[in-house]
């Protein structure tokens, strides 16, 4: 009996845009984020997610939440947008 293998090997990852202000956020797992959050002066909301882990915040909330809490902090830190002139 023959058996096909069909295992495929991914394209590498297309290298990181250096104008995206969001690249430092892409890819990173739970522990990353955090420590990407930390970084940004979000020891406090580091806390809360922890929290939320310990009282069975499903993982995939956590992480979405922090993906976007990352993302904003990346956008303000770079003044994406100037607020300044809203």
């Amino acid at each position: 009996m023959y058996v096909r293998n069909l295992a495929v090997m991914a394209d590498p990852p297309p290298t990181p845009d250096p104008e995206d202000p969001l690249a430092p956020a892409r890819g990173l797992s739970l522990d990353g984020l955090l420590a990407l959050l930390e970084q940004l002066d979000g020891a406090e909301e580091c806390g809360v997610v922890r929290e939320a882990l310990a009282a069975g915040v499903p993982d995939v909330v956590v992480v979405e939440e922090l993906q976007r809490e990352v993302e904003r902090r990346l956008i303000r830190s770079q003044r994406f947008y100037d607020e300044s002139e809203w």
